[in-house]
């Protein structure tokens, strides 16, 4: 089993990844398509996914008919080439480095020719590796990825997801520099493409994020500027509202921070990362409210602690891929369960330290879950 332990997944890689992940056999159904407002295009056979429109033929039709990208937040592949079924198995499995290997297989040896069965593949399975060199946290692997995928299927609808990934990961890694750069570059890529407004507001929401200058409140404005604008793709919408959340978390803005945390949590339609991202920011700021309780009102801080417990473990028990989130929610539900001190505490928090020390080996938080296990 390959497992990053500083591994950061970002949004973009939820939607391809985790519908690979649901529907990793190759049988014969039809295809789905996921559109943002919540709707799923059933018994469809996809027959392209060009940068403005995916073409599918609804089943039993020999007509083509349409659903721009923009509106697709994913796609369930009914079968696949053989190579990516089972690559898909192994990252289903956390096998990463072997998916990769598969994915690289299914090129080298498709070469130039077309698929002719699955013409969208190629394309599918380099997006793919974007999404592996993500989870892997390999940042130079993941570049040569997407200069890849858009050197080879440069009006693929996953170019400019491939984007929003690189972007997200230079972030996550604090590499600002490099990813207002790329955020330069993916604004000139969406002006060259003629791209819409989807992107456009992603885009935007990346540049704000990574523009260390802005900060605090100001920063928070614009952040709640773009997700008002964005809401129609919920995906850009809740990435904004967790962003400016976790701006206010960070000055101790609680209250404001807990409310756009939790709507979030509440919306079905969120993606597996953002929602990751919201309960661990709510559980924080759970268990921030309840430390300053402690002493004053030790019930209610106890209450707090509580619910911030079960805030991190549904990131922990639901989103297990999202490793930078994982990490942190198994390290503060350990020391939840420590500080209630009920029955079977002290297994429940060494439960948790150990897997932090041992699944996040050489971070922050493998060390934190070491001191503190120590006192139990």
């Amino acid at each position: 089993m390959q497992r990053a332990a500083t591994a950061l997944v970002t949004r973009a890689v939820y939607t391809t990844a985790a519908l690979s992940l649901l529907h990793v056999a190759a049988v014969a159904t039809p295809d789905r398509i996921y559109q943002s407002d919540g709707s799923i295009l059933e018994d469809v056979t996809i027959v392209s996914e060009g940068l403005s429109t995916v073409s599918y033929k609804p089943s039993g039709s020999k007509k083509e008919s349409t659903v721009d990208s923009e509106l697709v937040l994913g796609v369930e592949f009914s079968s696949k080439p053989e190579e990516i079924t089972l690559a898909d198995v192994d990252a289903s499995q956390e096998g990463f480095g072997s998916a990769l290997a598969g994915m690289e297989n299914y090129l080298e040896n498709q070469g130039d020719k077309k698929d002719k069965k699955f013409p969208w593949a190629p394309s599918y399975a380099r997006y793919r590796i974007v999404e592996l060199t993500a989870l892997m946290n390999n940042v130079p692997a993941m570049s040569a990825a997407v200069d890849a995928l858009i050197a080879k299927d440069g009006d693929s609808r996953y170019v400019p997801l491939a984007m929003i990934a690189k972007i997200d990961r230079q972030i996550a890694n604090g590499k600002l520099a490099e990813a207002k750069e790329s955020a330069t570059a993916f604004k000139n890529l969406i002006t060259e493409k003629g791209l819409t407004q989807r992107w456009k507001l992603e885009q935007e929401l990346l540049a704000l994020r990574s523009d260390g200058s802005k900060k605090g409140a100001d920063l928070e404005k614009e952040l709640l500027r773009v997700s008002k604008a964005a809401a129609v793709f919920p995906t850009v919408t809740n990435a904004a509202d967790v962003a400016a959340a976790e701006s206010m978390l960070s000055r101790s803005e609680f209250a404001s921070a807990e409310e756009l945390f939790r709507g979030v949590t509440e919306d079905p339609s969120a993606d597996n990362s953002t929602l990751a991202a919201a309960w661990t920011g709510l559980g924080d700021c759970l268990y921030r409210r309840a430390e300053a309780k402690v002493g004053s009102d030790d019930e209610g801080a106890m209450a707090l602690f509580a619910e911030a417990q079960r805030a991190f473990m549904r990131t922990v028990v639901n989103y297990r891929f999202q490793y930078v989130h994982v990490a942190k929610s198994a390290f503060y539900a350990g020391r939840c369960f420590q500080l209630i001190d009920a029955e079977g505490a002290k297994e429940k928090s060494n439960k948790l330290f150990f897997f932090v020390m041992r699944t996040f080996k050489g971070s922050k938080w493998a060390d934190s879950a070491r001191d503190f296990q120590r006192k139990n």
